[in-house]
């Protein structure tokens, strides 16, 4: 015990380094030698600085950590009949199932099965399935092509929950649950978690449900993706995730009751202890909950046990703990977010002591931001800026309010009888709030999109942000430099004198975005989408959102908020899908339609997301060209009524002497009335897309002979069903010695347009 003592001591103050290490060595495994590299700086830095010891401390806690890793990485194929145990990480759509199964005596994977009919889908909704053993008949997923780095990434969120791949259930066949002790009390905690759902549903008002479930159990299924975008934009999603207010506010409660009852000390610390694990798994387990929870834990048991540690050397043995017990925490948003901010304000207590309450609640989310913004623009590429004022008023109304009332709610809702007080005048209260933080989101301003998000850039600021954080006496002199580094890098693009293409790979669907020199002007075409089949209502499930999944993020990555002109070529689904996405989240100044498309139930929805947003839509009959600067855009239409694929418009680009040709999904009879009409302008192209996605019923012969491209892209699905794009069309092109790139061979494609000429970016640089 006291060599235990002599170590903590001895590196008191100092164990900060030890986890900055843990998280590098996490890292290093994955990403790059200049992990390792930043590793070994932080222990020469540690042997000048405090000693040789806690160089080999630091140095130890790099490698065993990189170890630790890499004996965890999925390394394993399984076979295909397989028995596994059903994790609490499960969940129903409409006809899918989807859970994290651990094989017997294998790893962790994920698995999705479509139920075969409404019976079955009702039975699975209905059923706990922690710990049910089931037998499995599984295909392995094939790989999916990633669109783009600012996509999800599917495999680093399995990898995060420690699954070695994804499957596909062919059968499911259920059986008893497993009668292991652990499983057991995880599927008893399952119940009750089940159990407070279902009375909250069936007792709180509908649109409380989903908050106090949020706040109380971490369970956001009943949530809004309009609700949670408002909460995104404003800055206080961090409100609904459980964190260390939520802690702190039961076991406070806890204590003070138990005291109130006579409890003796050390029993309500036993007690208290004993709360700690049973509510983090009954709260989902997140990030910010085991943080919490742990912090709490440890605080505990070392005030029990009279050992003094300081608040750096606490949260820096949480992290430790936690990254040993499974690294890949380290891969989570969420952890991320959850310990920079606790780090960032244990390490800025200095500049918030002597402040009033409105002071140090600003100052406590300048500091918060500003610590978590790499990350905040890494993961979500945009910043909201008004959390910085909003802020001050929701900390006090969840802290006093909302989170107290919504734990109220939860016991009345768990009790045998129907008692809900005062819940008609809250409901009017909360709605009062809502309408509140509606408005404040429809200001100007509200979110900041940051520039490209290239790692010179989130380097910088994270440099800016340490000193500010760790310099404290005379860190605020670094705000000055941090706004001047982003001003700087938002402006920019401004001054960059190239064009940019970008073919943005959206499964078998198309859109394709361009930024004219200098970003004066930003223009997409389409917004991609899936072509759907009718289901019966039991059979829906929540829609893949392409447009904000997808070509959001990309165009947002480049620090673009504003699109100059939105054109939607016809109305198929894999093209307009996701624009009312769109049209919410930008500025779109006008949108230009073929004529007659407006009167289709397909885009429904985009005209009402235009009209809510006040954006023009024009039905275009007439050809449209648009000058800037040095550059020309021409938007052709075909004549007559609409007609599906062969009412396309045909959208020309001329940059540099660059010749852009994108034709939407025009097919032969289209193609014949363009080259009729506007053959002058469309011959003799540098660059053109395949129309229809590389069909054989575009792109003929007569219409190549006009256009007489140099290169060609199409955009199509990676082993799309229709066979896109063609063998003929490719026989052609061949014969022509025209090459040609596509999305369904390595994702987006883009196109770097220059005075000194053409420069491609995809991930493979010959395609078929």
């Amino acid at each position: 015990m006291h060599t235990r003592r002599k170590w903590m001591l001895y590196l008191q103050n100092n164990w900060i380094y030890c986890a900055f290490a843990a998280v590098i060595g996490c890292f290093a495994i994955f990403s790059s030698i200049w992990f390792v590299l930043l590793g070994v700086g932080l222990a020469i830095f540690c042997f000048f600085r405090i000693s040789k010891r806690a160089a080999i401390v630091v140095s130890g806690t790099l490698f065993l950590f990189m170890w630790m890793v890499s004996e965890r990485l999925p390394v394993e194929t399984i076979e295909s009949q397989q028995l596994g145990t059903v994790t609490s990480l499960y969940k129903q759509q409409g006809d899918r199932f989807a859970a994290f199964i651990k094989v017997q005596e294998g790893p962790l994977i994920y698995v999705s099965y479509t139920l075969p009919d409404e019976e079955t889908a009702r039975v699975f909704k209905e059923t706990n399935w922690t710990g049910i053993v089931v037998a499995l008949e599984l295909e392995r997923q094939p790989e999916r092509l990633q669109s783009h780095p600012f996509e999800f990434q599917f495999d680093d969120y399995l990898l995060s929950k420690g699954a070695q791949g994804a499957y596909k259930a062919l059968t499911l066949q259920p059986y008893s649950p497993t009668t292991t002790l652990t499983w057991q009390m995880k599927r008893k905690v399952s119940s009750i978690r089940l159990f407070i759902q279902q009375s909250v549903v069936t007792k709180v008002p509908v649109e409380l449900q989903d908050e106090v479930l949020a706040l109380t159990i971490g369970d956001r299924s009943l949530g809004d993706q309009d609700t949670n975008r408002l909460y995104q934009r404003l800055g206080l999603s961090h409100l609904f995730a459980i964190s260390g207010l939520h802690i702190a506010l039961l076991t406070g409660a806890l204590y003070g009751v138990l005291l109130s009852a006579g409890v003796r000390l050390r029993m309500i610390y036993i007690l208290i202890l004993s709360f700690l694990p049973f509510y983090m798994v009954l709260a989902g387990g997140a990030p910010s909950v085991i943080r919490a929870c742990f912090m709490v834990f440890i605080g505990t048991v070392l005030l029990m046990k009279k050992i003094k540690v300081t608040s750096p050397d606490l949260i820096s043995w949480v992290l430790l703990i936690t990254l040993a017990y499974f690294p890949f925490f380290a891969l989570q948003p969420g952890y991320q977010l959850s310990f920079i901010a606790v780090f960032s304000l244990i390490y800025s207590t200095k500049l918030m002591a002597s402040s009033s309450y409105l002071l140090s609640t600003f100052f406590t989310t300048v500091i918060c931001q500003l610590a978590v913004l790499p990350i905040v623009l890494y993961h979500f590429q945009q910043l909201s800026l008004i959390s910085f004022v909003i802020n001050i008023l929701a900390i006090p109304l969840f802290t006093f309010l909302i989170l107290p009332v919504s734990f109220f709610y939860v016991l009345c809702a768990i009790l045998p009888i129907n008692f809900l007080p005062f819940v008609d005048s809250y409901t009017r209260i909360r709605s009062t709030i809502q309408l509140v933080f509606q408005w404040f989101s429809e200001l100007p301003f509200v979110t900041w999109t940051p520039p490209a998000l290239e790692s010179y850039f989130l380097i910088t600021l994270g440099v800016c942000i340490m000193t500010f954080l760790l310099w404290e006496r005379r860190g605020v002199l670094a705000l000055p430099f941090i706004l001047v580094v982003s001003i700087g890098w938002h402006v920019l693009p401004y001054f960059n004198d190239q064009a940019k293409l970008s073919f943005v790979y959206v499964g078998q669907g198309d859109s394709t975005f361009i930024q004219l020199p200098n970003r004066d002007f930003t223009l997409l075409i389409d917004a991609g989408g899936r072509v759907s089949f009718e289901k019966e209502p039991w059979q829906e499930r929540d829609s893949y959102e392409i447009g904000r999944s997808i070509v959001s993020p990309y165009i947002r990555s480049f620090g673009v908020s504003t699109i100059d002109l939105f054109i939607l070529t016809h109305a198929d689904a894999d093209h307009t899908e996701g624009a009312e996405e769109l049209v919410e989240d930008f500025h779109v100044r006008q949108i230009l339609v073929p004529v007659g498309v407006l009167e289709l139930p397909e885009l429904e929805q985009l005209r009402q997301s235009a009209e809510a947003k006040k954006v023009p839509i024009y039905e275009i009959e007439e050809a449209v060209s648009i000058q800037i600067g040095d550059s020309r855009i021409y938007v052709l239409p075909v004549e007559g009524p609409y007609k599906g694929n062969d009412s396309s418009l045909v959208t020309v680009v001329e940059v540099f002497h660059q010749k852009i040709v994108l034709p939407g999904d025009l097919e032969k009879d289209g193609e014949q009335w363009m080259v009729s009409r506007y053959g002058e302008l469309l011959m003799n192209a540098d660059l053109l897309k395949l129309g229809h996605h590389g069909s054989k019923t575009s792109t003929t012969p007569a219409w190549l002979d006009v256009i007489n491209p140099k290169y060609t892209v199409a955009s199509a699905g990676k082993d799309n069903r229709y066979g896109h794009p063609h063998e003929e069309v490719l026989k052609e092109l061949v014969a022509r010695q025209i090459p040609i790139r596509g999305t369904y061979d390595g994702g987006t494609i883009e196109v770097i347009i220059s005075r000194k000429g053409v420069e491609w970016k995809t991930n493979k640089k010959d395609a078929k």
